[in-house]
């Protein structure tokens, strides 16, 4: 056997070690510790070829005492990392493979790990850099339909949702969800024909045009946990004294007037009502198609078209924006009922404040009873779950319905200042330091004149609530319960 070809047999085994390697990793069992700190990404939009070609320079912090030898990541399954280097600009052995989730086997990713030269100690930071590229086709046939992400000339959007960047993780949704949200900053440039405009909540810092494509440069405003960019043409509206903007499709200018109004108004609302928002340098709307899923990050609300075509879909909006009132979830696996089931009860408040909708609340209760009803019938573990399992039990979409209603009755019960001191002076409290269902709790019960032990132990803590809505007791007869 010649020199070359036991070479070619000795790298096929380390290949096929390597993958092996990747296929046996117990993930659901492993511990996210990497926190991604610092983002740099430059993208260049291939409309021709329908693909992304990707460099990002990610920088993660190690907080535990453990050393780490490799960084896992995923990635888009049709993307594939091309090389990775370090700071020094030295290769890094990496190891990739499409693989699914192990706890939702219908989604597949590109599991990438990149085996470091030295590990990183207790406090230190790393910095890569990785080039990639590929294609995006969405995730629609895994239940993901809001995410048909494509690279069009029409509209382009890069987001985690798709995974169209690298992100520190592993193939397991509870893994991933255990983790938290990251909390980091970013400088994204993204080269794309001179006819279109990227459209990013962040600062933008820069804008360069050169040989028929332009390159847009943001930087993030405050620190950001996840990434989103969308292209299209664009038109842009903003209220410089409010440090508001909207980025509207070309026909939609209309709407996106109807749009910054509810979002002025919708800010001085909840702002009169909570206090002021911690550090606030500005805030914007991207619109996107219909379908696309509508999404708020901290400083940006992607939404969808429906809420500049029709006034009655702005609730959609004003559901994005009470959620920069939420105070960061310190839960290891958060059951959300404190931020999307708030969020559902005060875009219907918004609209009888706003939009003088007479009894929005009380449709939207029954709407949403109807709804947890439903998926009772469906899954009848939902009614047995207390809402403070719900992420430990993977059934958050029921903090959407169930929890409404649970802020509705606490609305009712304290009554509107005492609802809105509630709420508001928790925001306050912890809008820096984040806070975990129990500190919710606690501080309901500190700041209310009402003794709330016994509601909160039926509607977080039990499932006595679960029946209650099963069973239709109407909304008063429920309230009156917690008053005698």
């Amino acid at each position: 056997m010649s020199v070359r070809l036991t070479l070619v047999c000795v790298l096929v085994i380390i290949c096929l070690i390597s993958v092996s390697n990747l296929q046996a990793q117990p993930f659901s069992d492993k511990k996210l510790i990497l926190k991604t700190v610092d983002y740099k990404l430059d993208l260049k939009i291939d409309y021709q070829n329908e693909k992304i070609l990707g460099s990002c320079q990610l920088t993660v912090l190690n907080p535990s005492k453990q050393p780490i030898n490799q960084i896992p990541l995923t990635l888009y399954r049709l993307l594939k990392v091309t090389s990775v280097k370090d700071e020094q600009g030295a290769d890094l052995s990496f190891a990739q493979q499409v693989l699914s989730f192990e706890d939702w086997e219908q989604l597949q990713v590109n599991y990438v790990e990149v085996s470091l030269k030295t590990p990183i100690q207790q406090g230190e930071r790393k910095t890569i850099n990785i080039q990639y590229e590929g294609y995006l086709l969405g995730y629609s046939e895994v239940g993901m339909r809001y995410v048909k992400d494509s690279v069009d000339e029409e509209f382009t959007i890069i987001r985690p949702d798709c995974k169209a960047y690298p992100e520190v993780g592993y193939p397991s949704w509870r893994v991933t969800r255990a983790a938290g949200l990251q909390s980091f900053d970013y400088l994204v440039n993204v080269t794309v024909p001179e006819s279109l405009v990227v459209a990013n909540g962040g600062k933008l810092v820069d804008r360069v045009s050169k040989n028929g494509l332009v390159t847009y440069s943001y930087q993030n405003i405050k620190p950001a946990w996840r990434i989103d960019v969308a292209v299209a043409k664009y038109g842009i509206l903003e209220d410089k004294a409010n440090r508001l903007r909207v980025f509207h499709f070309q026909e939609d200018k209309e709407g996106a007037r109807m749009v910054l109004d509810a979002m002025r108004k919708t800010m001085e609302l909840f702002t009169d009502w909570f206090g002021p928002l911690r550090d606030y340098q500005g805030f914007a709307v991207i619109e996107i198609p219909e379908g696309f899923g509508s999404q708020a990050d901290v400083t940006c609300i992607i939404q969808t078209r429906s809420a500049f075509k029709n006034k009655a879909q702005l609730y959609q909006l004003y559901h994005e924006i009470s959620h920069l009132w939420n105070a960061e979830p310190l839960d290891p696996l958060p059951s959300r009922f404190e931020s999307e089931g708030l969020a559902m009860f005060l875009q219907y408040l918004v609209q009888e404040k706003i939009e003088h909708k007479t009894d929005a609340l009380g449709k939207g209760a029954q709407r949403l009873s109807e709804s947890f009803r439903r998926e009772c019938q469906k899954n009848p573990q939902c009614k047995d779950v207390p809402v403070i399992d719900y992420g430990k039990e993977m059934l958050t979409d029921l903090s959407y319905s169930k929890g409404m209603i649970l802020f509705y009755v606490l609305y009712k019960l304290v009554g509107e200042d005492e609802f809105f001191k509630i709420i508001g002076t928790f925001y306050q409290k912890y809008n820096q330091t984040g806070a975990t269902s129990d500190d919710f709790v606690n501080h309901a019960r500190e700041v209310s004149s009402i003794d709330l032990t016994k509601f909160f132990d039926e509607w977080v803590y039990g499932n006595e609530s679960s029946e209650y809505i099963i069973n239709e007791i109407p909304i008063e007869e429920i309230v009156k319960k917690y008053r005698q």
